[in-house]
């Protein structure tokens, strides 16, 4: 017999393994198709089990997949999440790419509601929590920037030392204040109280802009009184429904001692 009819058997490790290789093959050729190798004998053909093509859906939209999830399951759910009406224009709304235009005017109707709500008469201000549930700083601290420019503006030497203690009487007073109706067991937050009486600065703004226009003596006097009172009755329901009954003159006492101390900064500013 000769030897190229011979013929050498395979290892059955051997033989395994060139089963896979050829099922790799396989699946690379035809990638919808999932061929999975079965453990055969050696000697015996290899067989494959036939899978179902799975079809991968393909986007032409360039944004992730969970974004595009996340957008479509928020706008579904516009009206648990905030409809048109609510704070920022909508779910998919986003401040933070909206004109410049658009937050100067939200912030400036925000500070006139919440002026309105605080100094002139109405009837959220049996209730603090109504009135200043959408509290800000930016209104309080134009306030105080403004009575702090316009008593310095009329100084007539140390501008700058005038409005550098108006501005730090002010602010320092306020966050004092504001810590003493929270150590009294006040039910007002901090930043809502410090936001409160900012705003009942506004009367003194006023009286302050008044005696500009006259130096008489009499009608500075006049007008800083009348500020005066609008500005403690304005912070006087807000301040006494935050604390205890049996501490709300402890409370009190001290804002109206801050108005005071501003009233006659206003009247001894020649």
């Amino acid at each position: 017999m000769s030897r190229s009819s011979e013929k050498t058997p395979l290892h059955p490790t051997s033989q395994s393994d060139i089963d896979e290789i050829e099922s790799l093959f396989n699946i690379s050729v035809q990638p919808a198709t999932i061929e999975v190798p079965t453990s055969t004998a050696p000697g015996k053909p290899a067989t494959t089990v036939h899978h179902p093509q799975v079809s991968i859906p393909v986007s032409s939209d360039p944004r992730p997949s969970g974004s595009g999830n996340a957008s479509s399951s928020s706008a579904a759910g516009g009206g648990a999440a905030g409809g048109p009406g609510a704070f920022g224009g909508g779910p998919e709304y986003s401040t933070l790419t909206e004109p410049v235009w658009h937050t100067l005017k939200r912030d400036v109707v925000r500070v006139a509601t919440n002026l309105r709500h605080v100094v002139f008469p109405n009837p959220y201000r049996e209730d603090p929590g109504k009135a200043l549930r959408d509290w800000d700083l930016w209104g309080p601290f134009f306030f105080i920037i403004f009575l702090a420019l316009t008593l310095s503006s009329s100084a007539t030497e140390n501008k700058s030392k005038v409005f550098a203690v108006v501005f730090a009487v002010l602010s320092a007073g306020a966050i004092v204040l504001t810590l003493n109706v929270q150590l009294l067991g006040g039910s007002i937050i901090f930043f809502q109280s410090l936001s409160l009486l900012g705003y009942c600065l506004f009367p003194l703004d006023i009286g302050a802009l008044v005696c500009l226009l006259r130096d008489s003596k009499l009608f500075r006097s006049i007008v800083v009184l009348v500020t005066l009172v609008w500005s403690s009755w304005s912070a006087y329901p807000f301040v006494s429904t935050a604390v205890p009954q049996s501490r709300k003159a402890l409370a009190v006492y001290p804002v109206l001692l801050l108005y005071i101390s501003v009233g006659f900064l206003v009247l001894a500013n020649d």
